[in-house]
């Protein structure tokens, strides 16, 4: 009789718990759902918080599939609070898919945006970052018919299609906090602007150099930097080729897929080497004019041309980040660190700042083109 009361007394208070529901539970037209966050500063130096915020049937009355509020604070934090009391429902940013900070935000906030998102549990650690030139209240203020959607969602499909043309690449929030951490490299950010057409376009990457904005990459430097750091870029790059009886000159279009590269370091007694060797495979997807069959002997001229190209841009990154913002952007010392690890520690980590930009750095370049001995001849002149 004693062990069936306490199971009855067991089994009640197991059922108690499984039914007590969840104590702050919302309805899902009630909250505030916020698709993008831009970060400004205005020009009586507080932060401008902008949201981009997605209607729900029921509050869809107006016709309009978003809505755009903002707030302003001395911090991010009161930014936010104030943006809370002019909307109805409770602010979720679990839906979050972009935030977008202006360069003087970056300038001047940086820290405190990314130690406010660091412990904000709503906020996923998958959204993308960029920063830009631009009042991110512009860019989330953009007509429907210019994004063909909400502005939150329409970058999500430009960061994913820029790493097709090699011009930049897409960081997540989780990725520029583990830059800002690691030893040995500083963090990177994809740039977003209005062309002159009042379209969005995403290119040019900019580097820090801890919490601090050092500059921006044009396309050919940004292609460099995704190269070394094993982006998953893909680029077109045109040569020219020499008909090998008449001399005649026609250009070649390839498209460079498939990148590797490895980072070598050899420690010195002063300053250390460093060795990138990187790897590509190269397809024609464009070719003007006639030389008849593309020989092997083309195909070889071809892919050292192709070979020079890439060369170029691996050490327009390097001089970049060598010798004009003196920052570790490419993850030199990241691999250092993992390589040499005794030697990191004990001699170069105290010093790097000063020791990077004199270290000598050595590029190698292999590139294969896949389609050999194709015959190449233009619908024109078949």
């Amino acid at each position: 009789m004693k062990y069936s009361k306490c199971i009855r007394l067991i089994l009640s208070i197991v059922i108690l718990i499984a039914c007590t529901g969840c104590w702050d539970y919302m309805e899902y037209e009630n909250m505030a759902l916020v698709r993008a966050i831009g970060i400004d500063i205005n020009k009586n130096g507080k932060v401008l918080l902008t949201y981009e915020i997605i209607k729900t049937r029921k509050q869809d009355k107006g016709g309009n599939s978003n809505e755009v509020v903002q707030g302003t604070g001395k911090t991010v934090l009161e930014a936010f609070d104030n943006i809370q009391t002019i909307v109805p429902g409770e602010l979720f940013l679990g839906y979050v898919t972009t935030i977008i900070i202006s360069e003087g935000a970056a300038k001047q906030q940086l820290k405190n945006i990314m130690d406010l998102f660091f412990i904000t549990p709503s906020i996923r650690e998958s959204v993308f970052m960029v920063i830009t030139k631009e009042k991110p209240e512009n860019i989330l203020n953009m007509p429907v018919e210019k994004t063909g959607r909400l502005v939150g969602e329409a970058l999500v499909d430009f960061f994913n299609a820029t790493t097709r043309v090699g011009v930049s690449f897409p960081v997540r929030l989780r990725e520029f906090n583990k830059m800002l951490m690691a030893e040995g490299a500083e963090p990177v950010a994809p740039l977003i602007k209005i062309n002159g057409d009042g379209k969005l376009k995403v290119s040019d990457m900019v580097v820090f150099k801890g919490f601090k904005l050092a500059g921006v990459l044009d396309g050919d430097e940004s292609k460099g930097l995704g190269r070394i750091t094993n982006k998953n870029t893909q680029e077109l790059s045109s040569v020219s080729i020499t008909a090998p009886d008449t001399g005649a000159s026609v250009s070649a279009v390839f498209r460079l897929q498939d990148n590797k590269s490895k980072i070598k370091i050899k420690v010195g007694q002063e300053v250390p080497e460093v060795f990138i060797s990187t790897k590509a495979t190269a397809t024609m997807v464009q070719f003007d004019g006639n030389i008849g069959a593309i020989t092997p002997k083309i195909l070889q001229q071809c892919e050292k041309d192709l070979e020079g190209n890439v060369k170029k841009e691996l050490e327009a990154a390097i001089t970049k980040a060598q010798k004009e913002f003196k920052s570790d952007f490419l993850g030199i010392g990241s691999y250092f660190y993992q390589q040499h690890r005794k030697e990191w520690k004990k001699k170069f980590k105290p010093k790097w700042d000063e020791v990077f930009p004199e270290v000598p750095i050595h590029v190698n370049v292999k590139i294969k083109i896949l389609n050999s001995g194709t015959k190449v001849i233009p619908l024109s002149e078949q």
